[in-house]
């Protein structure tokens, strides 16, 4: 059975907040819609109103003023212009994960079943130079790129690569340490030794396995980024 996961209230009372501003084009000093207005609109409580207000007060996008009410602080726009772009840049991220994953199954299966011992010869070269980067704790990101497309090579199948190739703009960013992340996936490096070996033995179903765990563990990271560029920047 599926679950649907809903979006804490909070956040979605934050984000009508930063689209309001983004939208209404705010300025410093503007005036957001009162406590009441917003309760109406969003058919909230007065409790969920104030923890949404306090936070972003906390992030310096909303100041309260007693008896005057909530206005935008100075900065703001900026700030929050950044956080939308972050978020419109995480969720196309794990949006190609989704599709990543569904055509790399089959790719796998296609070069498992079409790839030559030479093309494995060479995959195997780039895995080599991969896995002496990781234990010398040296950046595999360029090898890590090249070892991905040197398997979509290989499955002889031009459709299915024109498919591949066809989000081959957004993958790019997959290896280019995206939304701010230091060093990201590199828990995954040992797993690609364990897909190549699979392949190499031509097991389907354990190879498939591996590749899924390995997006599955990037998926993760990066679902999670947000909370480690806060940290960050605290």
């Amino acid at each position: 059975m599926n679950v649907i996961k809903r979006v804490p209230l909070q956040s979605e009372i934050i984000e009508y907040i930063k689209q309001y501003i983004e939208k209404n084009n705010l300025r410093n000093g503007d005036k957001l819609p009162s406590q009441v207005d917003l309760i109406k609109i969003l058919g909230v409580s007065r409790s969920s109103i104030r923890e949404a207000i306090k936070t972003l007060e906390a992030k310096n996008v909303l100041e309260v003023v007693n008896g005057r009410g909530v206005f935008v602080k100075d900065g703001s726009l900026n700030a929050i212009s950044a956080e939308i772009e972050f978020g419109r840049e995480k969720e196309s991220l794990l949006e190609l994960l989704e599709v990543r994953r569904v055509l790399e199954k089959e790719i796998i299966h296609l070069v498992i079943q079409n790839a030559t011992e030479e093309e494995l010869d060479e995959i195997e070269k780039i895995l080599k130079v991969i896995m002496d980067k990781y234990h010398r704790g040296e950046r595999q990101n360029i090898e890590d790129k090249q070892f991905h497309i040197a398997i979509h090579n290989s499955c002889h199948n031009r459709i299915m690569k024109q498919l591949i190739n066809s989000i081959d703009e957004l993958l790019n960013k997959l290896w280019e340490f995206p939304l701010g992340m230091k060093d990201p996936f590199t828990d995954t490096m040992p797993l690609h030794e364990e897909l190549f070996k699979n392949i190499r033995e031509r097991n389907v179903k354990k190879a498939q396995a591996i590749n899924d765990k390995i997006i599955g563990m990037i998926y993760k990271d990066v679902k999670s980024a947000n909370q480690k560029v806060y940290k960050t920047n605290e």
